[in-house]
């Protein structure tokens, strides 16, 4: 894609190109909590997450979560045909850890997610600690029906001393074996990174592309880091000890993420849209789509695209002592 002038992976491109039309996702609630809610790992959450962000949902999501499954991915299938958004679907599993559950318990809601002849599979977002061989074995059995299967983690940094600071319970090496055990399977992998949490610096973020592009990643969704109402991170926000960044800000760290990641990692977002009726900042992603023609723009003022920068040690070439 990059010879038709892209910039950058995007996945909407490899999706048309790979099935041959338009593919959307449909959101569906199936009331998943999560570990880090629960007990079983903590009470607390991350210090970002506003109770699995529940309360903080638009109107199409609003519309289906009280009804079954089958009947959510109806409406949502025909909601967004209508809206010209495509013409197949993946079910995309949102809201807590969507893999938490016993394994008779998750085919039972992945079949009737599947159960609608314009679903071509599942984007099933989740934690990297709760994808034991079993639930695996089962998504992956979904693959040879001919399903394609997305596991979206959310592992949020690479960096052990943030996932620390942000209570996520869990480091990089259960995403590591996911990567691996996922694509023996013919599991596609998606990784949830934020960008501006606390602590964590710009040459840090650099290093992030570096490793993930390492792992053989298929695809990533980039988000800033918001501060909602009700969190520990509202707290720390208030107080004066974490600072947002700027939308110019986090255009930079965008592209210098993207010149420095491998040119073969699909991107599904660069930014995340937040109504104002849980957010206290950053107000300038109210609209996530204001995000992408700056990071494009900046990509074109430097000129350079993703991967421009990807480089993992020396080359054959650059073995040579200067000295």
């Amino acid at each position: 894609m990059y010879k038709e002038g892209y910039l950058y992976a995007k996945y909407g491109v490899y999706a048309r190109k790979t099935h041959g039309c338009n593919i959307f996702k449909v959101p569906m609630n199936a009331g998943f909590t999560c570990p880090n809610w629960d007990g079983r790992l903590s009470s607390e959450g991350c210090i970002y997450c506003p109770n699995l962000a529940r309360q903080f949902t638009y109107d199409s999501f609003r519309r289906v979560i009280e009804i079954g499954i089958k009947e959510q991915v109806a409406d949502q299938v025909d909601y967004y045909k209508k809206k010209g958004a495509g013409d197949k679907a993946l079910v995309y599993i949102a809201f807590g850890t969507n893999t938490y559950l016993p394994v008779y318990e998750l085919m039972e809601i992945f079949d009737k997610a599947l159960d609608h002849p314009d679903v071509i599979g599942l984007s099933i977002g989740t934690r990297p600690d709760c994808l034991p061989d079993e639930v695996l074995d089962l998504l992956g059995g979904y693959v040879k029906k001919g399903y394609e299967i997305w596991l979206e983690i959310g592992q949020q940094s690479v960096h052990y001393h943030t996932e620390e600071r942000i209570n996520r319970r869990h480091g990089f090496a259960e995403a590591m074996r996911v990567v691996e055990e996922a694509h023996k399977r013919g599991i596609l992998v998606l990784m949830f990174l934020i960008m501006g949490l606390p602590y964590e610096t710009p040459t840090e973020m650099i290093e992030t592309a570096r490793v993930v592009s390492t792992l053989g990643i298929d695809a990533l969704k980039l988000y800033p880091c918001l501060v909602m109402k009700g969190t520990r991170l509202a707290e720390e926000y208030k107080n004066g000890k974490y600072r947002p960044v700027s939308m110019s800000e986090y255009a930079s760290i965008i592209v210098n993420f993207l010149e420095h990641l491998s040119p073969y990692v699909l991107i599904q977002r660069i930014s995340k849209d937040c109504g104002l009726d849980g957010k206290i900042v950053p107000e300038w992603n109210t609209h996530r789509f204001l995000v992408g023609p700056r990071v494009e723009k900046l990509l074109m003022i430097r000129g350079t695209r993703q991967g421009s920068k990807y480089k993992l040690g020396l080359t054959s070439e650059e073995l040579k002592p200067l000295v």
